[in-house]
């Protein structure tokens, strides 16, 4: 209590005797910002990159038969092998254990009860954790915390996104279910897939050399870096908790959520989306958990970048991120409705040849899927399986914003995604007769 109050009259003293000139300080530094202070130029045609017409077969997405692609064998041997997984006998919780190698899972899904720890939501239908996640996003979209420090981080003039080289693209397979009465799901990607991927991260940086203010500059376009040159006197929490300096607590979200095994420049990337995403919610870590004693690299990396957030029109940018993404982000709008600026669709050119999670197989017994739809939505199906399940794809992203349901109801993709249990809401399906 006695540091606490002495810092505050530290604090009082200093803005009584400078605010005048803080406040101009401020202002003309706000005014100083360049309107692209990355230099960054964006060069992808999103709209020609898909093809531009509906969509009229289940199994046709962004113009040709989607199939498995290179698996985790591929980096070890060159083997090609579908990455084939059997249908969940019955809904659960992912946890943090499911994938927590080389490649962490992302257990944040932006307020999802299915990744909570803290709480059981084992009785909540899909509506309804769905209904609660756009609840959430709507209620912080809003604006962020003013900005108290405009500070211009030492490294903020950052020179042109390194240039992808050329990418080998794997085989085609089929690989549709030989069993009638079953639906075969093709995944893309590892949850929500809106805002930075953290596999696509660490690609871009190991593959392409890219340092961290690219990798954010890349997935978060329209935001800029600065210093909010608060980290001294800030209290961060952990689920409401105080959990130790401003390192302290990014730290041990980063290790939770990547830990050290990727590139150092990812890892910065990583921590600066934390740091954000905690000073957007007003100093308190919201949905992202930690995970006590973080290596030392990760130490340093949060080091390295120490006070160092995205900002959106003067406010701290809502920095979501995700697992891995299905060859290009999804805009915001298709997965939680609400638009928002800098959470719009761009490219991740090496999810097909490098991401574990890139054309991942499920079979599905139309028994189950129809025991699933049946108790979520108090509906009974028609006798045609095959038009159970109808998605209608965005034509810029691919990602499956909204699904017919055998013609009675519509519900979001990402809503099919949480009661099937699929990795991702980018998907491809077909069923056997």
């Amino acid at each position: 209590m006695k540091n606490k109050t002495k810092r505050f009259s530290a604090i009082l003293s200093a803005i009584i005797v400078s605010s005048v000139t803080v406040c101009g300080q401020i202002a003309n530094a706000v005014d100083d910002i360049p309107e692209n202070p990355y230099n960054y130029q964006e060069t992808y045609d999103y709209e020609n990159q898909y093809v531009n017409t509906e969509v009229t077969n289940d199994t046709d997405i962004q113009g040709k038969q989607v199939t498995t692609s290179v698996t985790e064998d591929v980096l070890t041997n060159g083997t090609e092998t579908p990455v084939t997984t059997t249908a969940p006998s019955g809904r659960k919780k992912a946890t943090i254990n499911d994938y927590d190698s080389s490649l962490s899972a992302v257990r944040y899904e932006f307020s999802y009860p299915e990744y909570s720890y803290e709480e059981d939501f084992s009785n909540y239908t899909a509506g309804q954790q769905y209904e609660q996640a756009k609840k959430d996003i709507i209620v912080s979209f809003r604006t962020a915390n003013p900005v108290t420090s405009v500070k211009r981080t030492d490294n903020a003039d950052v020179s042109k996104i390194g240039h992808v080289g050329e990418i080998p693209v794997s085989h085609e397979k089929d690989v549709s279910s030989q069993v009638s009465g079953e639906f075969t799901f093709v995944t893309y990607g590892w949850g929500h897939g809106v805002g930075m991927s953290q596999n696509g991260a660490d690609f871009y940086a190991t593959y392409a050399g890219w340092s961290y203010q690219d990798i954010l500059a890349h997935y978060y376009p329209n935001t800029y870096l600065m210093n909010t040159g608060l980290t001294e006197y800030e209290e961060l929490t952990i689920d409401g908790e105080p959990a130790g300096d401003t390192v302290e607590v990014v730290a041990q979200i980063v290790n939770r959520e990547i830990g050290g095994s990727m590139n150092y420049e990812a890892i910065k990337a990583q921590a600066v989306a934390v740091y954000t995403y905690i000073k957007y919610h007003n100093d308190d870590s919201a949905d992202l958990l930690g995970k006590p004693d973080p290596p030392q690299i990760v130490i340093d990396a949060c080091t390295d970048v120490l006070g160092e957030a995205l900002y959106y029109n003067g406010s701290y940018a809502l920095t979501m991120f995700s697992a891995s993404t299905g060859g290009c982000t999804a805009n915001c709008g298709e997965v939680f409705y609400a638009d928002i600026p800098y959470l719009i669709s761009v490219p991740s050119e090496y999810d097909e040849q490098f991401d574990p999670h890139y054309g991942t197989v499920t079979y599905y017994p139309a028994s189950e899927v129809k025991r699933l739809i049946e108790a979520e939505y108090q509906i009974t199906l028609s006798d045609d399986a095959g038009k159970w399940i109808q998605p209608v794809y965005s034509k810029q992203t691919g990602y499956v914003k909204d699904v017919n349901i055998d013609d009675q109801l519509t519900i979001r993709g990402y809503e099919l995604k949480l009661l099937l249990d699929l990795k991702s809401s980018k998907f491809n399906l077909t069923y056997t007769y």
